[in-house]
């Protein structure tokens, strides 16, 4: 679906304020699934010298979009269905912030201010301060930056290294896809890290750009293909194996020796308690079923 950019503000609330802040704070909105923190959206908050102030979001539709529901809900206090490129909240506080920061009538306000470092009222830099999240989402936010950075990149390290210091619109250059991964997995794993984080990548060799948008499509195309090499690998082995057995070549896995009357000992051991069956299994080397298996088969 397409942003939505002609929307018209309904009332003073939704309407932008305009001139010059004098003051202005930035987050990033991270959706933390796993390992992975994923940017979803930027929130920004300016400040007037009129004692007017506004909070922006800005949803990131285009990673947005690529996430299950499971992982993303939606930011709450905002119409998302009206996907719009902003959402404002003028002289008033976002849903987003009230349900996760202190209000100024908390009794126990400036012992929380002073808890992350702050001397001054600023919601949003204390959401920043602090890694809390609201018991309804799995929504934080990390300080933004104003500026945009460019890096090369030559490895997967570097890779995953650029993920962890970049944000949306900053813009990484390798020379081929392989720099992200050995193998197509590592590969489509890294690719979809780049997404989550809103990265743009240059691929040099192939005089290539890929923005948000289109990791939608390629990441897919590069799972779809990783698929069929894996089909492809199992079907040739599978042949492979069947040719063998035809040459009389192939005696399936080799059979593990393992003494026999050692073996009884040792269950006879574990049995009475005098030793563990963990230790038992490091001294045969075999597994757990292997060794009831072999167990079985020499009492008999």
């Amino acid at each position: 679906m397409e942003v939505n950019r002609s929307w018209i503000p309904r009332n003073e609330y939704t309407t932008p304020l305009k001139g010059a802040p004098d003051y202005c704070n930035s987050g990033i909105i991270k959706a933390v699934a796993g390992k992975d923190k994923i940017q979803v959206g930027r929130i920004d908050y300016e400040h007037y010298d009129t004692e007017d102030y506004q909070y922006i979001i800005t949803p990131f539709w285009e990673i947005i979009d690529t996430l299950p529901t499971n992982i993303f809900q939606g930011i709450p206090g905002i119409d998302m269905e009206l996907r719009l490129e902003r959402y404002y909240r003028v002289n008033m506080e976002p849903v987003f912030i009230t349900e996760r920061t202190p209000g100024k009538n908390r009794v126990d306000l400036w012992e929380l201010l002073d808890s992350v470092g702050l001397t001054y009222y600023d919601r949003l830099e204390w959401l920043i301060r602090t890694d809390l999240r609201a018991a309804v989402d799995n929504l934080i936010v990390e300080r933004a930056r104003n500026d945009t950075i460019e890096l090369e990149v030559h490895s997967p390290q570097e890779a995953m290294e650029a993920v962890k210091t970049c944000q949306r619109g900053d813009r990484v250059t390798i020379v081929s896809l392989e720099v992200l991964g050995k193998s197509s997995q590592k590969m489509t794993d890294m690719l979809r890290q780049f997404c989550y984080t809103g990265i743009q990548l240059r691929v040099s060799e192939q005089n290539m750009e890929i923005k948000g948008e289109d990791y939608r499509t390629l990441v897919p195309i590069l799972s779809c293909q990783l698929k069929q090499m894996k089909e492809h690998c199992k079907e040739a082995q599978a042949q492979g194996i069947e040719n063998a057995k035809e040459e009389g070549k192939y005696k399936g896995r080799k059979r593990l020796a393992v003494d026999k009357q050692q073996l009884l000992e040792l269950y006879s051991q574990v049995q009475t308690g005098k030793i563990s069956l963990e230790e038992a299994l490091r001294i045969t080397g075999l597994s757990r079923s292997t060794f009831y298996r072999r167990v079985k088969e020499y009492r008999k």
